[in-house]
Order: C-alpha cells, then structure tokens, then sequence
C-alpha cells in the first residue's frame, strides 16, 4: 500500500499535473489584468483616463491563492471562449485581504463592435439599443422615453455618455451595480470597473448554500428578500425595476453582517412608469405555469402599465413553491410545526402573495394590490417570529 502510494507521489504523470497546475496559478495572479483589455478598443469605449486608472486599481489587487480551486476551473473552463463566457476570479486586496471577485463577461460583444464602425458614435450606438431584439436580456421601456434615463445616468454616474450607451447594448450590470450601490441598494460594494471586468466585494454565499440553514436565519433571509423586492419595484425617481432572474445563483447572504444582496444584474427590466401607456393602472401578474424550472412573465405587461408586483410575485414563489409550483418544496421548506401551530397565518399570507387576487373579481385597486398587501404583512410576521425564535 504504501509502495503504491510512494509511486503514485512520485510518478512522472503527477509531477507534470502539479506542474501545470502552478502554472496555472502563476498565470491567473496575472490573469485579471488582461481580461479588460483583450478584443476591444478600451480606450475608444471608456475615454482616455481608463486604462489608467485600471492599471492603479489592479495594482492594489492580487489572487486569492485559498481560492485558488475557483480560479484555476474558471481558467480551464472558460479560456478558449471567452467571447461569449462569463469568467469569475477571486482576489483579495494587498492591503486589508479583503476578498473581491472580478466578474467578466463579453456575451455577444464581439458581434456588436463587429457591426459598428470606429470610431464609436453616440447616434449610432442610440439607434442599436432601439432597434434591438425585444429578447436581449436587458430592456427598457417604454424605448422611446430612454434619452431622459441615460441622462440621469450621464449626470449622476461616472461614465459618460458614449460609454452608456455602449453598456446598454453589452453589460448593464457594469453601469447600474455601482450606480445602485451609490443609492442604498442591495448589491455589493464595486470597487471598480476595468473595462468589461467588475470587481466587486466578496460578501458571501448563494442561497443554495442556506437550503439547510438554522430556520432563524431563513427567516431573515426570507424579510430581507421581500424588503428586496419592494425596493426594486420602486425603483428610482419612477424608473421600477423587474428582476426576471429571481434564483438562488443570484442571491448572496452575509451571515456576519446578516445581509441579503441581490447580484448579476443583466437580466432585468426598467420601467419609466410614468410614461407608460396605462401609467395609472396597477399589473396584476398571473403566475404562469412553466415546464422547465423557469419562471415566465408577460413582458407587454410590465411596458404597458405603471406599476407591477411581478417582484412581490417572483420572490414569495421563491420562498412559497418552486419553479413547478410544488408547495413543498420552497426555501422557507420546513416550516417548523411549532412554527405552523402557532402562526397558522403563514401559509395562508404565502398562498395569497402566491395566487394573488384575480383581476376580474377584484372590488377595487386596493384589492389588485392585495399581493403588495400580503407580502407587507409576511414581512410583518418574519420580524415578528424572529424575535420570538
């Protein structure tokens, strides 16, 4: 046994595997340092400074070598696609080991700078986001209101105008994360932006690894997810935005700071709710049977009125069912007996806040709103029962 085990140590195949994989490593301490600047005019996209201050960002950066495992199968995956692969590395700053993760994704942006001349125009990269597929990931609407939306974010963000709209077309996450930071929500903290690369703090782990979590803790999670939804449902200055990729990917907990963040932006709707067609009426969005683990929705509807409790919806299907509608098998599963005997109101708030009200039977708008309702006195009892665990 202990022959073979010797051999094994030794043999020429593990000594060229742990040879590669050094390499490996060595390459990826530099690794985050030319995903920004590979296949695109940085400079020509984000103005002359940026590089620059890339260069100063990253000096202060080094790769976290106790995550050294996420780094190296991010590398082995994901380098001989890059155009249209998402690629994370973990890192840690040289000066306080705070740990980051430097998300880069170039979906479809080798296509679009393909099909647009140099230098880039702001008229021409305008006209690309109207008449863009209604299927992109990122939609605003209604369209033809979008120049006031870029000229709040031209004024109040640190991008200019050209480099918007480039963004809008690419990777909104990298233009509306910091900015979303900067207003009090949810989203970890950016420490930077190096061109198609975001370095954001690390805060902790996806829901899936809570599945199993002290029944406290769930709760929390569960308040912190309908607090999430109110707050992107109103959105800012009457801009609401719909998140259509509500999973346990895309939510992150803290447990030493007890906070819930909402991350990966790119598939989301912002809605100018007082420009709608129907700016005065209230979606009642119907939950929508879907055979593949996904969660569908009516797009006309977030565009068509002003305002939606597709939020409310998406997140208390979250913790009621899951995406098949099996009411057993939601995150809040187990509720605890003793929870259920006790507030025998839990469930029935949790199937209103599912099932909602349907539209035709509704008296009046209170009662359209009866999901916000539901989900206001869920929050309500979380806090309560918490307290009280």
């Amino acid at each position: 046994m202990l022959r073979n085990l010797n051999n094994l140590l030794f043999s020429n195949r593990l000594l060229i595997l742990l040879t590669i994989v050094l390499r490996i490593f060595i390459h990826l301490d530099q690794q985050h340092t030319l995903h920004f600047n590979k296949d695109i005019p940085i400079e020509e996209i984000f103005g002359k400074n940026h590089l620059e201050n890339c260069y100063e960002l990253q000096a202060q950066l080094e790769s976290d070598w106790e995550s050294g495992i996420h780094n190296t199968l991010n590398y082995l995956l994901y380098q001989k696609n890059i155009a249209n692969k998402r690629v994370t590395q973990m890192l840690r700053s040289k000066l306080d080991a705070t740990k980051f993760i430097a998300k880069t994704s170039t979906k479809n942006i080798l296509n679009i700078l393909k099909n647009i001349k140099m230098p880039l125009k702001r008229e021409i990269l305008k006209m690309k986001f109207l008449t863009q597929a209604e299927t992109t990931d990122f939609q605003f609407c209604p369209k033809q209101n979008i120049q006031e939306f870029v000229d709040m974010l031209t004024n109040e963000s640190d991008f200019n105008e050209l480099t918007i709209w480039f963004l809008l077309l690419t990777n909104v996450q990298l233009l509306l994360q910091p900015y979303l930071e900067k207003q009090k929500f949810p989203v970890p903290k950016t420490f930077g932006v190096c061109g198609l690369t975001l370095y954001e703090e690390y805060v902790g782990n996806t829901l899936q690894y809570f599945e199993y979590a002290n029944f406290r803790i769930k709760l929390s999670i569960a308040k912190q997810l309908l607090d999430i939804a109110f707050k992107f449902t109103e959105g800012i200055n009457g801009y609401h935005i719909y998140i259509t990729d509500l999973t346990s990917d895309n939510l992150i907990y803290n447990t030493a700071h007890d906070k819930l963040y909402l991350i990966d932006l790119d598939t989301i709707y912002i809605v100018d709710g007082n420009n709608t067609k129907e700016s005065e009426m209230i979606d009642y969005h119907d939950y929508i049977e879907c055979n593949n683990d996904c969660f569908a929705f009516v797009p006309v509807r977030l565009c068509t009125n002003g305002l939606s409790d597709l939020n409310i919806l998406s997140a208390c299907v979250y913790l009621r069912e899951n995406l098949r509608k099996d009411g057993t098998r939601g995150f809040l599963h187990p509720i605890p007996e003793q929870v259920m005997v006790k507030h025998t109101n839990l469930m029935e708030l949790l199937d209103e806040c599912v099932g909602g009200v349907i539209a035709s039977n509704a008296a009046s708008n209170f009662d359209l709103m009866s999901r916000f309702n539901a989900a206001a006195e869920l929050s309500k009892l979380f806090t309560y029962i918490i307290k009280e665990w």
